[in-house]
């Protein structure tokens, strides 16, 4: 499914949606695996699916931490907390990061970019979370469902933004 930034698809994401705070001002923290939390980059952008408005990942700047590198993190890998606005990750490591394909905007995001990236997070999921066998590179068209635990939102207030994109949106095309 094609994916745009949530800028390009509703103009007025910060205003409407996310009750005037500005996700993008966002940092990314990322647990070390010892219980402490590191600052890895910052929140630039959502991308979404650009048929039905389902938020598919956060686009980080990982800034000076990996040369200043953006990279694609699921939207379900993420725990937000509002009051500080802070992104986190739990246990993301310097390596990942640097393994992980680069983002940049003028990208086009096809199923083998996408599973790049997927296969990078696996390991952070696969101790608590039996992977499918059909996971696999070979798979041709690649249903977001197959992995919940990369796109399922678990954050209810950001699944609220996403519903209120999703009826702006219509509401807006309907006229």
């Amino acid at each position: 499914m094609p994916l745009m930034k949530l800028s390009d698809y509703y103009p007025y994401d910060s205003k409407d949606l996310f009750d005037g705070n500005d996700i993008k001002s966002f940092s990314v923290y990322a647990n070390d695996g010892e219980g402490e939390y590191d600052k890895v980059g910052s929140v630039k952008g959502v991308l979404v699916d650009d048929i039905t408005g389902i938020f598919r990942y956060f686009v980080i700047d990982t800034g000076f931490w990996v040369f200043g590198k953006n990279v694609l993190l699921p939207v379900g890998l993420a725990m937000l907390d509002y009051d500080k606005e802070r992104l986190y990750v739990a246990s993301l490591t310097k390596k990942q990061i640097e393994d992980l394909p680069e983002f940049s905007d003028d990208l086009k995001i096809d199923n083998e970019y996408e599973e790049r990236v997927r296969s990078t997070y696996r390991p952070l999921v696969a101790s608590s979370v039996k992977l499918q066998s059909s996971q696999s590179p070979e798979v041709v068209v690649y249903d977001y469902r197959q992995e919940p635990y990369f796109y399922d939102l678990n954050d209810l207030r950001i699944r609220s933004y996403e519903q209120r994109l999703r009826d702006r949106r219509s509401t807006s095309s309907s006229r």
